[in-house]
């Protein structure tokens, strides 16, 4: 195939250029790896032409033999050929894989510009097919201090191992690389891999004229001298099976790499330099100055700070987005977050990292993660190099996992009481409800502090903006002429949140009632005073609310939540749930105070089911009971005593059998006359179909015969030493005798039968 001009150069840029016509390989190649450091000789020769880039994870070694040229194609071609030769170090060993490799040393060199290669990878467990470039004879004595790899194959760990693109970049101060799902079949036909090198300042890695990636001298050293170009089908053994495939049973006989081109562009007047006997003469005058390359500015990092938490109303977060290289700042850019606000710039310009800032207001959305959507800039405002050239600004978008926003901090907003005038006496109940800003959620039980010396204990409205307290006036409390709050209690780890889980301010709780009076003296009734007017019950219905109303829970411990809440309207009525039809063998705990429930007829108060409810099944049997549990919620008016009921609602709770099924003497003896009459058609029938239930032969339904014969006399054996021990109920000696009549019955046959 002919290969189009990369984005940003014409045909005219084009270089140099091999598309491997004829049947022969050109002078510029050879037919082994080497290197700089090498001196041109090749890699772990064995003397017969032979190389390999050694090391403990290559299972090839590199014959000339294996490279070949036909069709405009070169094809490097590894087989299962056991072969001798020189690892790493001079040892001589087997390698299984005779492969081919190819370089371009001290003929096709260049330092800068676009390189293209088309390349169809080969497919199989183990193969590593390599582009890649190392410093070549016009490098002088820099030695090998860099490896660039275009693409390395089959490395795993990202996506699948034929779609995975890898690049690296080795140098004396560090190495970068990635590898990337690329989303294509790269084995399946001829792809195009690139690199726009800018020695000294940065390279860009591309698959199909589509970036991968970039890396810039800010982040580590870019080599600036003359590189060669060296291909290779590597195959990788099992000691590189943590990171990439390995050969193994099911890798191909023979694998092909396959390269139809080759191209170099240059920009003329660029400075880069390329040798080589295919060399397109340029356009640039040898007169000509080069110019300084030049690389566009782009976003390489954004931070932000804080980087994690919740952050409010009123809080500022800063956010640091840093570049490839200097840029100044004109007008004021903005940042757009997923939280409906904006980042302005604040500072900056003139540095490789510009600094913005947010603060949340209260109209900002929720979020579980703060991001950045995009870049403003409007009015004229720009981010620019020094030479006036744009910044690729796409890299500021990014999402700070684990930065939340909630604009509102949760906070008691007020505190009412019913009744909220009067005089309250021995026995009367008061219920304080406290209002919140938003809903929240209760976890514990939190009490009130009251001036009269006792406490008011929350009984719901968890999940509500609204929760609900109650106190019952004692003998032992003090005369008040004004009821208050004088304090919220969070003990035993009780706690109220948000939803987010910030604790809520609970300032707003204190509050004085005035006219609401708590008289206990010996002076003063016992009973509340009868209303002088008729009142009107006021309970309202409660709503009972069931997530699924058909269960399943396992036997012998098995627990199952139950799903259920309890909500109300009015915060004066005291609501419960009767839960009717429970069975003996299935109790009911709830997570308020872990209070165990068991019978027919049970009540409990909104707070426990709230709170959350754990069913638990100690069903011992083997068969698939289904209980209906109904469920009525009642509210009352602690006033009037008004009764509402809602409409009763059911779940209905099966027990599947024990999640483990055990054969024993007791589960034998409970099942002893089923047995009993399958052993009796046994010996009568012979070839009677016998289900053995909880036996192992339950999971083989055709066995028949001697299969069910072996069977039977294991299980009756159990069943004979446990009816041995209870003296006076079966003749022993009896089953015995009638398990010997299945003396023909073949074991053997049985167990050398397929098992499914």
């Amino acid at each position: 195939m002919t290969l189009s001009a990369p984005a940003g150069f014409t045909s005219s840029d084009l270089v140099y250029e091999e598309s491997f016509s004829g049947t022969t390989l050109d002078s510029d190649w050879h037919t082994y790896i080497t290197s700089n450091a090498a001196d041109g000789w090749p890699w772990n020769t064995n003397g017969s032409g032979g190389s390999t880039p050694g090391g403990p994870y290559n299972a090839d070694y590199d014959m000339p033999s294996q490279v070949s040229v036909s069709d405009g194609t070169l094809n490097l071609t590894a087989i299962k050929q056991p072969i001798s030769g020189v690892n790493q170090g001079g040892v001589t060993q087997t390698f299984p894989i005779t492969s081919g490799a190819v370089s371009s040393y001290g003929n096709f060199e260049f330092n800068g510009g676009y390189l293209q290669i088309s390349m169809k990878a080969p497919s199989g467990d183990g193969a590593w097919p390599g582009l890649w470039l190392m410093p070549g004879d016009g490098a002088g004595s820099s030695g090998d201090n860099f490896e660039l790899d275009i693409q390395e194959g089959g490395f795993t760990g990202s996506g699948p191992a034929d779609q995975n693109f890898s690049w690296h970049l080795h140098g004396p101060s560090g190495w970068v690389g990635d590898t990337i799902d690329s989303g294509i079949n790269l084995t399946a036909g001829f792809h195009t891999y690139g690199i726009n090198w800018v020695p000294g300042e940065s390279i860009t890695w591309y698959l199909d004229g589509k970036q991968m990636a970039q890396v810039t001298s800010a982040q580590v050293a870019i080599p600036d001298e003359p590189m060669q170009l060296m291909m290779n089908l590597g195959v990788a053994n099992s000691n590189a099976s943590g990171w990439h495939t390995a050969l193994d049973g099911s890798t191909p006989s023979s694998m092909q790499m396959l390269v139809d081109e080759v191209q170099l562009y240059q920009k003329a007047g660029s400075g880069d330099t390329v040798t080589g006997a295919n060399v397109t003469p340029s356009t640039t005058s040898s007169t000509q100055s080069p110019t300084t390359p030049t690389i566009q500015p782009a976003v390489t990092q954004v931070a932000a700070s804080p980087a994690t938490g919740v952050e409010h109303a009123g809080d500022a977060i800063t956010m640091t987005v840093a570049f490839n290289k200097v840029v100044t700042v004109t007008g004021t850019p903005t940042l757009s977050l997923n939280d409906g606000g904006t980042a302005s710039y604040v500072s900056g310009s003139g540095t490789s990292a510009l600094t913005f800032r947010t603060t949340v207001a209260s109209t900002d959305k929720d979020t579980s993660a703060l991001a950045i959507t995009g870049v403003n800039l409007p009015s004229g405002a720009s981010i620019k190099d020094a030479s006036g050239v744009a910044a690729n600004l796409s890299g500021a978008v990014k999402t700070f996992s684990g930065l939340q926003i909630d604009p509102v901090l949760p906070a008691v907003t007020q505190a009412t009481a019913s009744p909220g005038t009067g005089t309250e006496h021995v026995g009367d109940t008061v219920t304080l409800t406290l209002g919140f800003n938003e809903a929240v959620k209760v976890s514990g039980t939190p009490t009130l502090s009251l001036n009269n010396g006792a406490t008011a204990t929350y009984v719901g409205g968890s999940g509500t903006s609204a929760l609900n307290f109650r106190t019952t006036v004692a003998s032992t409390d003090t005369n008040t002429s004004a009821l208050a709050i004088t304090g919220v209690n969070l003990t035993n780890g009780a706690s109220i949140k948000d939803a987010s889980g910030v604790a809520a301010n609970l300032a707003g709780a204190v509050k004085t009632f005035s006219g609401l009076q708590i008289a206990t003296s010996s002076t003063a009734p016992t009973t509340p005073t009868t209303p002088t007017t008729t009142t009107t019950p006021s309970s309202i219905a409660p709503v009972l609310t069931i997530a699924d109303p058909t269960l399943k829970v396992n036997g012998l411990g098995g627990t199952v939540d139950l799903g259920v809440k309890v909500t109300t309207t009015d915060p004066n009525d005291v609501v419960t749930v009767n839960v009717t039809g429970l069975p003996r063998y299935e109790t009911i705990t709830d997570k308020l105070d872990g209070k165990t429930f068991s019978g027919k007829n049970i009540t409990l108060t909104a707070a426990q089911v709230d709170s959350g409810l754990t069913l638990q099944s100690n069903y011992k049997g083997a068969a698939h009971p289904v209980a209906t549990l109904t469920l009525t919620a009642t509210a009352k008016d602690p006033v009037t005593g008004a009764v509402t009921t809602a409409s009763p609602q059911s779940i209905t709770v099966v027990d599947p059998r024990p999640a483990t099924a055990t054969t024993s003497l007791e589960s034998l003896a409970t099942r002893g006359p089923a047995l009993l009459h399958e052993q009796r058609d046994l010996v009568a029938g012979g070839a009677r179909t016998w289900a053995p239930h909880s036996l192992a032969a339950a999971d083989h339904p055709t066995a028949t015969g001697t299969a069910r014969a072996s069977l039977a006399s294991q299980s009756f054996a159990l069943l004979n030493q446990y009816l041995a021990g209870k003296s006076g109920r079966v003749d022993s000696g009896q089953i015995v005798a009638v398990l010997s009549n299945g003396a023909s019955w073949d074991h053997d046959t049985y167990m050398t039968r397929p098992h499914h």
